[in-house]
């Protein structure tokens, strides 16, 4: 049987599974990308809930932040993109089971900075909104 991290998301899309939360020890883990829908998804654990049973508000601003990578070549060596700001709305907590899809948009690019916003959601309930601001390393336009 396969584990969670090795099961596509029971959501209709084009799946790839990526790992791109290396931030330490909070790393909220695996994440499943749909490269041409701009989105990406991860399945809920109790290791990302707080002691009430919700989705901790730590493991859902390291969820948003990063956002923009979505529309970034996987491939790039230039891809790496250091959060300026970050802002996160917390609507409704998502627990263990859920499958948390962030869809993403690009608002503005510049040559210094890219402007990104996110709604996370539960199936057709949205959890959390986020606007991001992202240093542009590559100085390019990453529609």
């Amino acid at each position: 049987m396969d584990s969670q991290e090795n099961t596509p998301p029971p959501i209709p899309g084009d799946w790839v599974k990526g790992i791109v939360t290396r931030t330490g020890p909070w790393t909220v883990g695996d994440l499943w990308v749909d490269w041409d829908a701009k989105r990406y998804c991860l399945k809920v654990t109790d290791a990302h809930c707080n002691a009430v049973g919700g989705m901790h508000g730590g493991a859902m601003a390291t969820f948003l932040d990063g956002q923009v990578f979505v529309y970034q070549d996987p491939q790039a060596s230039d891809s790496h993109t250091p959060t300026i700001s970050l802002h996160v709305d917390y609507l409704a907590p998502p627990v263990a089971g859920d499958w948390l899809v962030a869809e993403v948009v690009l608002v503005k690019t510049t040559r210094t900075m890219l402007f990104s916003q996110a709604i996370a959601s539960v199936g057709d309930r949205a959890m959390a909104r986020s606007h991001a601001i992202y240093k542009n390393n590559a100085g390019k336009d990453f529609r």
